[in-house]
């Protein structure tokens, strides 16, 4: 089971309590067109493999933990969340959990607010990921430079670390086209990071150029070496798999589901299905 404590919208820590809103599903954010169905089935394929995630946006509002929660949705189903709860962390969690056994969470990398992670917390929670540990977070940058600057230049995370980075997803927001409309909201890219002679790599897993324009994937072959390498995935036939999860999640969305829980137990039927 989850960690249902992760998925409430409000915690307690001792005598001191925070809220956060509910947030959105995979198919309401395809439906605002932050992505689309293929999108959504390379993000799929590469969470069900519990890869790390870093959803980033220079921007407040921009909907980085929107995306980050509807991501975490497609891992698989059994999968417990451990959230990580920034400077009051105390990072005793790897006695009682293996890597394999738990998926760490933290709302934001950032020292806006006390429950997020900075300074020595991240350094910790990098050298845990070097035992296995994986994490989903989000954090303010525009750009794939951005944040390995910032791991590197303000954090001192070492380069080696930074590469075991799993997908990062850059994310762009601007204001709607009248006062009145919801800021316009939309994944730029699809990266991760890998080392080379030393220095750090960024590979495209996908791209567009303009706000509403149509998604660029590399060849099959080289996206299918990029994955098996960075996250051991060993399908053949890479672009059918992207396309059986999307198409599964248009079908949904055509049926009219939106909500999270509908999304996360058609989720798991999918991943039963296939695992029988």
């Amino acid at each position: 089971m989850r960690d249902e404590q992760l998925m409430d919208t409000s915690e307690s820590w001792d005598d001191w309590t925070f809220s956060r809103p509910a947030t959105l599903s995979i198919l309401d954010l395809i439906e605002s067109r932050t992505l689309d169905f293929k999108l959504a089935g390379l993000l799929w394929l590469i969470m069900e493999t519990r890869a790390s995630l870093l959803v980033a946006s220079a921007p407040v509002y921009a909907g980085k933990t929107t995306l980050l929660h509807a991501l975490l949705d497609l891992l698989p189903p059994e999968q417990p969340l451990y959230s990580l709860k920034g400077f009051a962390e105390t990072f005793v969690f790897p006695n009682l959990h293996k890597p394999e056994s738990v998926y760490l969470v933290s709302e934001e990398i950032s020292n806006h607010q006390y429950e997020y992670l900075w300074g020595q917390q991240v350094q910790k929670t990098f050298r845990l990921m070097r035992q296995g540990y994986r994490l989903g977070s989000t954090i303010h940058a525009s750009t794939i430079q951005d944040v390995a600057y910032i791991f590197y230049g303000y954090l001192n995370v070492p380069l080696a670390d930074i590469a075991n980075l799993g997908v990062i997803v850059t994310l762009h927001a601007m204001n709607g086209r009248t006062y009145y409309d919801d800021p316009i909201r939309r994944v730029h890219a699809v990266t991760v990071i890998d080392m080379d002679d030393k220095k750090l790599v960024a590979r495209t897993l996908a791209a567009r150029e303009s706000l509403d324009g149509a998604f660029t994937y590399p060849q099959e072959n080289a996206l299918r070496e990029v994955l098996q390498a960075k996250f051991g995935i060993k399908h053949e036939h890479i672009f059918s798999e992207i396309d059986a999860r999307g198409t599964f999640l248009e079908q949904l969305f055509t049926s009219g589901i939106r909500s999270r829980e509908d999304v996360k137990k058609a989720v798991s039927e999918f991943y039963r299905s296939r695992s029988g």
